[in-house]
């Protein structure tokens, strides 16, 4: 389908708090963009979409998934486009070092998808890994992110680290000053719900050292280093932080999202900016499923139509900079374009704590316009186990190995060569060895470069070695997750067999 057409959503609810549009009106798309909203006549030749009954807003901006990485998906489009949201942004996935990587995923999405780039260079490690220790977090080499942001400008959205663990302090003015040296927000996330260490808090240090526009996020998280006192009270730092321009980001998450805290601090009036899902593996299932969730969730809590569409479109939108070609459905922007619906019942809203509440309204998106493109709301996709449940291919070659070009496969055996007698101990859940991670991937980009092959091709080539269905792991950490033995094995396997074109 052509992403670059010409038609009329008509009879639709239009709710857009830049146009000041709160009522029915029609919105006229040309050329993959928006040309007019309201009432005019239309070239017979134009294709007319009748929308009535629902509601059409900017195309929803998600600042916080995991897309990439070890909480990514197979098809990060299933969160995006087909679920309503035409943006959204890795929230720490990709590090420095893989910023690459990310890179090559970015470029097969039909999703506009952002980096909210981690401080450690390979990433986020996943949830087998503790955070704490700062030497997990390596070096921060300056001249290299300089490069990327100025190559780059476009795609970087903030600099994420994680107020939690025994990091102290110091690892938050760390990458606020990188931060600063980039011309991008800080992006915190707060909620100890790893170590449970009460001494050692570093959510508190996180609102003192946030400044205006930067962004805290699992704003009513249920663990330790919450907003709220044992009194149920706003704590004074965070009301300090929220004097100074400091924005607060919902990122509901899978262990971030307290009806307690929620009901709490919003009949206080401390009320997110933005709205967010923290989608990933092992949260799209339950308790998050969808962005549209999430919204359904803060109309229970008590906020209007229209402040959640807000927060999901225009003030994401600001908050990450990105207003020029998101959020809005002012005319010359882009057509990224959602219709939704909001079905009345009863619907039982989870929390991550064993909390429910019973909503009489829910949010279900129907269309998704992405520069004219148009896609079909599909609430299932992202659910699929294929989709989110990251399964080694241990006793089957892939069948994608079997189109690998004859270079793909000289590289694997070269690969497997460089690899030579290197061994590895396997990842448990209490220990990762990153430096051996780092190592492998070193090895990885060695072995391409001396084969002149392509980034692309090479990360296509690995992950068809493993994979049915390609995730985007990071290179490293893949290979430091399987036993040596069978990768040499499989990489040999591959690189031997005859390819299917031949």
């Amino acid at each position: 389908m052509n992403s670059k057409r010409s038609f009329v959503l008509r009879g639709g609810h239009v709710i857009d708090d830049v146009t000041g549009f709160n009522r029915v009106a029609d919105v006229h798309v040309e050329d993959g963009k928006i040309a007019f909203v309201g009432s005019r006549a239309v070239d017979p030749a134009t294709e007319v979409i009748n929308v009535s009954g629902n509601y059409v807003s900017a195309g929803w901006v998600d600042i916080h998934v995991h897309a990439y990485g070890t909480l990514g998906f197979s098809n990060p489009d299933t969160i995006g486009v087909h679920q309503g949201v035409t943006s959204f942004v890795d929230a720490g996935g990709p590090g420095i070092g893989v910023l690459d990587q990310f890179m090559d995923l970015r470029d097969r999405l039909e999703t506009t998808l952002y980096a909210g780039a981690f401080i450690r260079p390979m990433g986020l490690l996943g949830l087998n890994f503790i955070e704490g220790n700062v030497r997990t977090l390596g070096n921060v080499p300056i001249t290299q992110w300089v490069d990327f942001a100025k190559q780059n400008k476009d795609m970087l959205r903030y600099i994420k680290c994680n107020a939690m663990g025994d990091y102290g302090p110091g690892t938050l003015r760390l990458t606020k000053g990188l931060a600063e040296i980039l011309g991008l927000p800080l992006y915190m996330h707060i909620g100890e719900f790893q170590l449970q260490n009460p001494e050692h808090l570093l959510a508190p240090e996180a609102f003192k050292i946030a400044e205006a526009g930067d962004m805290i996020t699992h704003l009513y998280h249920g663990n330790l280093g919450q907003v709220i006192d044992e009194n149920g009270k706003v704590l004074k730092v965070v009301r300090e932080a929220q004097k100074r321009g400091v924005l607060f980001d919902l990122g509901f998450g899978g262990y971030n999202f307290s009806w307690d805290v929620a009901e709490k601090a919003f009949a206080q009036g401390l009320i997110p900016h933005t709205i967010s899902s923290d989608l990933q593996q092992f949260n799209v299932v339950r308790p998050v499923m969808s962005l549209a969730n999430v919204m359904g969730a803060m109309l229970k809590l008590g906020m209007s139509l229209p402040d959640v569409v807000a927060r999901v479109t225009s003030t994401a939108a600001q908050a990450i900079s990105i207003r020029d070609r998101a959020g809005t459905l002012e005319a010359g922007k882009p057509a990224d374009i959602t219709v939704f619906k909001v079905e009345d019942g009863e619907f039982l809203m989870l929390d991550c704590y064993t909390k429910t509440r019973v909503a009489n309204r829910r949010v279900v998106p129907i269309l998704t316009f992405k520069a004219g493109k148009r896609f079909e709301a599909n609430m299932t996709l992202g659910q699929d186990e294929s989709n989110w449940f990251l399964q080694i291919a241990e006793d089957h070659v892939p069948s994608a190995a079997q189109v690998l070009s004859s270079g793909q496969r000289e590289f694997l055996s070269a690969l497997v060569e460089a690899l030579g007698p290197a061994t590895w101990d396997l990842s448990s859940a209490e220990r990762l060895d990153i430096e051996r991670a780092l190592e492998l991937q070193d090895l990885f980009h060695a072995t391409r470069i001396k084969q002149d092959l392509s980034l692309h091709e090479a990360l296509e080539a690995l992950y068809a070695c493993f994979l049915d269905n390609q995730f985007t792991m990071q290179v490293g950490l893949l290979l430091v997750r399987l036993e040596p033995d069978f990768v040499k094995s499989r990489f040999r396997e591959v690189a031997g067999a005859r390819p299917l074109a031949a």
